[in-house]
């Protein structure tokens, strides 16, 4: 409790555990237990959970991830968002599987998480820093021999500006979506830090060894995950060329489905500016990559880009040099920004300042035009700083465009957040995960990539309606049981759920299966929607920008396409009585809570 400066350790229940595992079941339950009913994200009541999954820490193969929990200032929704490299496993090596924070500071203060205490500690002097500034001086303050386990997990001035799409990076990666850094900044916490330090122990360490190596052979023959393969070699950026060809490359504010300028800012692009792989911890796969931009003499290094801010900051704002974008990304970065929010509200003002909506008053002078890169890198200064036009922008565009007459129907959201650079108009089970994701325009609860757009495992007409309801539905129980474990979503390209299943039961000691997996996501799912209901969110909050609904793309593989709102608001009713909530209210029903053994849950 940051207000009085209180620590309480209890031990996690196995009951809760076994229910929920961690991640988005476990911090489901407890935001839904611990957070008042209409709590304001910045009310320091709010609380802020990181969290860890049963696997976290293990030799397992991609499950470094750990997770962030809280209401989002972004949606007023629920919010998960999670991150790898090595915060996660260190909080396990600590001692602890989560951490749940509430209150605020009355001053500056970061946490500091040792094995054997938790203390609060001053953070006056790195107020004002940048996320990597911050992580550099800790770990200078802190470390006190060359080889010790530190993580730090921070917000820069976006945070403690509460920039509403905030942050929380932890060595270059990030807690991404939905503004947990603002929730940080607001509590006037700087930084947790973990001296990650001790062990724990594992019920059968031969069953473990033996469903691990199996992971892992797995994992090295298949072509995404192999040495050599995409993942390894490219990351996310051969999306680029997969949207492009498909006619779901959103451009120009998702005016346009693909670019003109694809290729500058493909795969191969940004290769040329790479310099080393980087992985998370224990994992074999190493997808991310360090890249380097120089710009008037100046050298930028960052990690990545991935798609989606290639997405965000490239296609999406009309800039086609790859140098603007690594540079953008290290800005956001350093802010402690998200990428896709970002890039989203750049391209809508960018919209917005070419159809005479703002003007060069309004701008301080920026030509805010499409293609214009400085501008780019002008306006991501202006929006962490909270400065002119980025005063309003920080807010994010459902806000920016309530305050701006004319553009509410090119503001590209869903409940308050911007969308991923995946068009539905040219895939339209991807409306559903758009529309129906517990944290607002989200591509990571149920993304229809693989089978819409691969075939993955069963081709599907991507411009169809059918079918679509029963395969969001199995998308979102893989991907929840993922965010549960917590795993990797490149790892599950090679490993089944069974395969997860026998690596919890033995990690825990536990009988747990594959179907016990599929029930804890479908408990995380239902609880998500639980609390959003609470919070006020109701069935029309289920849809989608409106110019996706009536602005046809002009050209490319999808002209003509329209999400046609008839079919998709009867698709989403199918999907309502497939997963067993109500058809009229979008509430999951008694009898799906009965099923679930939650029923003593609802109304929060």
């Amino acid at each position: 409790d940051l207000t009085d400066g209180s620590v309480n350790c209890q031990d996690l229940e196995e009951a809760l555990a076994k229910k929920y595992l961690g991640g988005k079941g476990l911090g489901a339950y407890l935001l839904l237990n611990h957070l008042k009913p209409h709590t304001d994200p910045y009310d320091p009541e709010n609380i802020l959970i990181f969290i860890t999954g049963p696997l976290t820490g293990t030799n397992f193969p991609a499950v470094s991830r750990s997770a962030v929990v809280t209401k989002s200032p972004m949606t007023a929704t629920f919010l998960d968002s999670y991150s790898g490299g090595f915060f996660g496993p260190h909080m396990k090596f600590s001692g602890y599987d989560g951490f749940v924070i509430r209150g605020k500071a009355e001053k500056p203060s970061y946490i500091l998480v040792e094995k054997d205490q938790i203390t609060i500690r001053g953070a006056e002097h790195l107020w004002g820093l940048s996320a990597s500034e911050t992580e550099l001086r800790l770990n200078g303050d802190l470390k006190q021999k060359e080889k010790e386990r530190i993580s730090v997990a921070t917000i820069g001035q976006a945070g403690e500006n509460l920039v509403r799409f905030a942050n929380i990076i932890n060595a270059r990666r990030a807690y991404g979506r939905g503004g947990a850094g603002a929730v940080m900044g607001s509590k006037n916490l700087k930084a947790v830090v973990i001296r990650g330090e001790g062990d724990f122990p594992i019920a059968d360490e031969k069953g473990f060894k033996e469903v691990a190596k199996r992971c892992r052979k797995k994992i090295a023959e298949h072509p995404l995950t192999k040495r050599g393969g995409t993942f390894p070699t490219e990351g996310t950026m051969m999306t680029v060329h997969l949207t492009q060809e498909t006619g779901t490359l959103p451009s120009r504010n998702w005016q346009e489905n693909t670019s003109e300028y694809a290729s500058d800012i493909s795969a191969d692009a940004f290769l040329r500016h790479f310099l080393r792989p980087q992985a998370c911890f224990a994992c074999p796969i190493g997808c991310s990559r360090e890249t380097k931009a120089m710009i008037d003499g100046v050298e930028y290094l960052t990690e990545g880009p991935e798609y989606e801010t290639i997405y965000a900051l490239g296609s999406n704002c009309d800039v086609r040099d790859p140098e603007v974008i690594i540079v953008a990304d290290k800005l956001c970065d350093d802010y402690g920004m998200d990428t896709i929010s970002s890039g989203v509200a750049i391209g809508f003002a960018m919209e917005c300042f070419e159809k005479g909506l703002i003007s060069e008053r309004d701008t301080g002078g920026i030509q805010l035009s499409f293609g214009n890169g400085e501008a780019l890198l002008e306006v991501i200064h202006l929006i962490a700083k909270r400065e002119g036009i980025g005063q309003l922008l920080s807010e994010g565009v459902k806000i920016a465009s309530e305050k701006i007459e004319g553009s509410s129907d090119f503001a590209m959201h869903v409940k308050g957040l911007e969308l991923p650079g995946y068009d539905p108009r040219g895939m339209k089970g991807q409306s559903l995960t758009y529309a129906l994701s517990d944290r607002g325009g989200c591509h990571l609860r149920s993304n229809t990539i693989r089978t819409e757009l691969l075939g993955i495992p069963k081709p599907y007409d991507r411009y169809g309606y059918e079918e679509k309801p029963e395969m969001i539905r199995d998308l979102q129980l893989n991907y929840a049981a993922f965010d549960s474990l917590i795993a990797c979503v490149f790892g599950a390209f090679a490993i089944s759920l069974e395969d997860y299943a026998d690596a919890v039961s033995s990690v825990t000691g536990w009988s747990f299966t594959s179907e016990d997996l599929r029930l804890v996501a479908e408990r995380a799912w239902n609880l998500t929607r639980l609390f959003n209901v609470r919070e006020g969110f109701t069935k029309k909050d289920d849809t989608l920008p409106e110019r996706l609904f009536t602005q046809p793309s002009t050209k490319g593989p999808s002209q003509g396409q329209v999400v046609d709102r008839e079919a998709f608001e009867r698709m989403r009713d199918a999907y309502y009585q497939v997963v067993g909530w109500d058809r009229e209210t979008g509430m999951p029903t008694d009898e799906k809570l009965r099923a679930l053994g939650i029923e003593e849950l609802k109304g929060g």
